[in-house]
């Protein structure tokens, strides 16, 4: 195989899995602020840790998902099939 194409192949799984674990960490972080207002229905102190906790993994994830979003340029390239070259 060319070079070129296993580096982009790469470079597109690597953008793949920081979309993936900006994913994970959106959701772990959305399902920490829903623990946290439960616990502060219940009148525990855990609220505010889980509130500062559960923003800092929002904003963490989100910027991953960004990078991988956005990382990623498609390159359309014109070849001959090899058959045709002389």
């Amino acid at each position: 195989m060319d070079r070129k194409m296993d580096d982009g192949t790469l470079k597109l799984l690597q953008d793949i899995k920081e979309m993936l674990l900006g994913g994970i960490l959106l959701l772990t972080g959305g399902l920490l602020v829903i623990a946290g207002f439960v616990a502060l229905a219940m009148g525990d102190g855990f609220f505010i840790f889980s509130l500062i906790v559960a923003l800092l993994l929002l904003f963490y994830g989100g910027l991953h998902l960004w990078h991988g979003w956005t990382a990623h340029e498609v390159v359309e390239r014109q070849e001959e099939p090899e058959n045709t070259k002389p």
